[in-house]
This record gives C-alpha cells, sequence and structure tokens, in this order.
C-alpha cells in the first residue's frame, strides 16, 4: 500500500514537471531518452564527417579514388594498402565511398533544404492570406502531382546533363508539393489561434505574424519533413543512377557505384553491398530520427 503511495506521488511530480515545462524543453528531454534516436543521429553524424573529411582521409591513407591501376583490380576487402579493396579498374574503394557520400548526401540534405524552404513559405503564405493565390497554387500542386515525379525527372534527365548542381536544383524545384499542403493545412489552424489574432488586433503586419508567431509553431514539422525528405531524395539520386540518368562517372555517389558495380558481382561482391549497405544505413537513419522527433514533440505522448 505504502508502495503504491508512492508510485502515485511520483507520477503527479512527473505530470507537475511535465505541465511546467515548454514543449521544446520537454521534447529535448524525449530525445535524450530515446537511444534509437540517439543512435541514429551517431551514425548519421560519422557518415556525414567521414564524408566531408574525405580529401584528408584519403591523403592520410596514401590512396585516390581516381587514380587506376590495371594490375589492382577486384582486390578483396582487407588488401593491403586497400581498405576495402579495390574496382574493376583498381581505384581505392574505400576513397571512392567516401567522395561518393559527399556527392550523394549534398544531393539529399540541399534538394531538401530546396524544397523546404519553398514549400514552407507558400505554405505558410497561401494558409495564411488564402483566396486568390491559395487557389493558384493548389491548382498548381495539383498539376504537378497528376505527373509522375519520376517520368519528370527522366524528361529532366534526358533534356539536361546529370550532375550533382542539376540535380539539386531539379529535385527541389519539384519537391515542395508535400511540404506545402502540410504546412498550409496547420497554418489555417494557427492562423485562428487567441495569439496570432491578438498580435492582429494590436496591429502586427502580415510578414511578422507569418514568421514570428506562427512558423516557431511548425517548427516540429519543418524537421520531420526535412530529415525524410532528405532520405527520399538520396534513394530517388540512386534509382537515376540506376537507370543511367543520374550522376554520371568518373564522378562517384553511392547510386552510380552501385549501378556500376552490378555487373561484377562475381567478382568483386563488395563492390555492391558496399554502396548498398551505405544507401540503407543512411537512409534508415534519416527515417529512424524522424519518426523520434515525431514522438518527441507528441504533445499527447506521455513520459
Amino acid at each position: 500500500m505504502a508502495t503504491q503511495t508512492a508510485v502515485a506521488k511520483l507520477n503527479v511530480k512527473n505530470e507537475e514537471r511535465s505541465a511546467g515545462e515548454s514543449l521544446t524543453k520537454l521534447a529535448l528531454r524525449r530525445l535524450r531518452r530515446d537511444r534509437l534516436t540517439l543512435v541514429a543521429l551517431t551514425v548519421l553524424g560519422i557518415l556525414t564527417l567521414l564524408s566531408v573529411g574525405a580529401p584528408f582521409i584519403t591523403d592520410l591513407l596514401g590512396v585516390s579514388y581516381t587514380r587506376t591501376n590495371a594490375d589492382a583490380t577486384f582486390l578483396p576487402i582487407g588488401a593491403p594498402g586497400h581498405i576495402l579493396g579495390t574496382d574493376d579498374l583498381g581505384r581505392d574503394h574505400l576513397a571512392r565511398l567516401l567522395f561518393a557520400g559527399q556527392v550523394s548526401l549534398s544531393v539529399g540534405f540541399l534538394a531538401a533544404a530546396l524544397s523546404l524552404s519553398i514549400g514552407v513559405s507558400l505554405g505558410i503564405t497561401t494558409g495564411y492570406f488564402g483566396g486568390v493565390m491559395d487557389d493558384f497554387v493548389n491548382w498548381l500542386i495539383a498539376t504537378l502531382t497528376s505527373i509522375p515525379q519520376l517520368f519528370l525527372l527522366l524528361i529532366v534527365a534526358a533534356v539536361l546533363s546529370p550532375t550533382a548542381s542539376t540535380l539539386i536544383i531539379v529535385l527541389g524545384l519539384l519537391g515542395w508539393t508535400g511540404t506545402t499542403r502540410l504546412v498550409r493545412g496547420e497554418t489555417l489552424s494557427l492562423r485562428e489561434r487567441e495569439y496570432v489574432v491578438s498580435a492582429r488586433a494590436i496591429g502586427a503586419s502580415p510578414i511578422r505574424i507569418m514568421f514570428v508567431h506562427i512558423l516557431p509553431n511548425l517548427f516540429s514539422i519543418i524537421v520531420i519533413t526535412l530529415a525524410i525528405d532528405i532520405g527520399t531524395l538520396i534513394l530517388v539520386e540512386a534509382a537515376l543512377s540506376f537507370l543511367g540518368l543520374g550522376i554520371k562517372p568518373p564522378e562517384p555517389s553511392w547510386g552510380n557505384m552501385l549501378t556500376n558495380a552490378q555487373t561484377f558481382f562475381t567478382k568483386g561482391a563488395h563492390l555492391v553491398v558496399m554502396p548498398g549497405l551505405l544507401i540503407f544505413i543512411t537512409v534508415l537513419c534519416l527515417y529512424v530520427i524522424g519518426d523520434g522527433i515525431r514522438d518527441a514533440f507528441d504533445p499527447t505522448a506521455k513520459d
């Protein structure tokens, strides 16, 4: 009986502490206790640091992602001087994976940032003002989403020379529709809240209301969308490379490394396994992070 009373008092104290915290502080506390999300963040951070530090790592190891060696092709993992072996041209596989990570991650992060910027700006604007602008943007979204995105990407890739820069721009310009719909729906709800009505009553400008009073309340949605979009765009880049319409060699990306190596699976299985594994781990970590942030910012969740 005494134990039950103590537990009840502890629960009451926890509820009172949670009620006195802001949602952001409560979310950060939940994230610190979410081991799976922390592991995903750590793994993603390590992969990003390794890719960013690719020039220093390859110089330290004395290898190059462009130097070929006809006498050292298809070396296995653990070969002397080549930690992850070599490819069909004798190029160091570890060096190519690190530099390919720069390309794949930059495409994912920058294209997602571009599409998010467009989507958030349009979503807040149309949700707050409504009217003709809202109707036009909704018509544009309906038109773009009625055409399969892969079909649009194939057309663009056939017209333009697919490089990292063009892929970032194209993917960013085509990927904002879902974010706009999500942000618009939240803005329609937030613009009727008491603090927004009060700000409007005291003469606050629409720009101030949208970006000072509404935007901070969209933070959790923006972060979750960003994490999921990055993973999705990395997969899109890999899919385009698999179809031969992505980034062209000799510039490496995880997608084109995976595509080019599939014909050499019997000679060097590591050439297929390693890029595929890195894509899988990166995308999985991003989805886990997005899911963890969603749970942390859920106001109905219990500690």
